[in-house]
């Protein structure tokens, strides 16, 4: 084989790498084989926490019964909706004909069992159905790209469905001024028992469907991390002069390749 053929081989092979190194950082999930089946650990149920809005909906077979819970106020449109209750610094919601209730900690299955073995305790409602739902579920995002509070109507939650919500596996956008983000290190933080926990996640790896910050929980905030680029990009004179000299070493190696096929030819 010719030394030309050798230095093409070369050239190829080094393009090849960086693109595959690229690749790597850019593309989510870029681990997971689409031939193989993973099993994830069983998504844990949202426990109620304070400040929750809570909409409850009481149904029974006689609706002038049911009517006496289902608080209903006018909304801003004209119609009606029921009013939600907030669960306060304490854990207790204040239920009509009940008084307070103890909901901090519960699962909104839980919540729903207990208010209607209250219920029909009390004989308020005998046979009485209750529905209990997170009202304002939402997710702080903070850091280089998509800052703001994003709400959800589902209380089941992933890190992917806030990505699609919030852009963030976009490389920028209005919010980051197009300099992009780091995907391999999002910071999660959550209040759990009044502890803050977090840790750090990554997009492009199949791994973060195992962690337990995969599934998001009302009021976690997640921290986008700068990229390198963005970070370049906060110095405005030093990024100039770095792009100056990517054309210089580009050109650079550019003439050195011409110089070097010449020589061969020649030989």
């Amino acid at each position: 084989m010719s030394k030309f053929r050798k230095l093409i081989l070369l050239s190829l092979a080094a393009l090849t790498m960086a693109s595959c190194g690229t690749t790597k950082k850019y593309v989510l999930i870029n681990d997971i084989n689409v031939d193989s089946t993973y099993t994830m650990p069983p998504m844990q149920q949202l426990r109620i926490k304070r400040g929750d809005d809570l909409r409850i909906v009481v149904t029974h077979k006689l609706p002038q019964l049911a009517a006496m819970f289902n608080n209903k106020i006018n909304d801003i449109e004209g119609g009606e909706s029921l009013t939600t209750f907030t669960v306060n610094n304490d854990g207790y919601i204040n239920f009509p004909h009940i008084d307070t209730v103890m909901v901090e900690g519960l699962t909104c299955s839980e919540a729903e069992q207990l208010l209607s073995k209250i219920i029909s305790d009390k004989g308020l409602a005998t046979g009485a159905t209750v529905s209990v739902k997170i009202t304002n579920f939402k997710v702080t995002v903070i850091g280089e790209s998509a800052t703001g509070i994003y709400e959800f109507d589902d209380e089941i939650v992933t890190l992917f469905d806030l990505v699609a919500k919030a852009s963030l596996a976009q490389s920028g956008n209005s919010g980051s001024g197009g300099i992009g983000i780091r995907r391999d290190k999002i910071l999660v933080m959550r209040e759990v028992n009044g502890v803050m926990q977090s840790d750090f996640v990554s997009l492009l790896s199949k791994d973060i469907f195992y962690s337990p910050y995969y599934y998001l929980q009302q009021n976690d905030i997640v921290y986008v991390w700068p990229s390198k680029t963005a970070i370049r990009g906060s110095n405005r004179l030093v990024d100039f002069w770095l792009s100056r000299l990517s054309i210089v070493t580009s050109a650079v190696s550019i003439a050195t390749l011409i110089v070097t096929l010449v020589a061969n030819k020649k030989q």
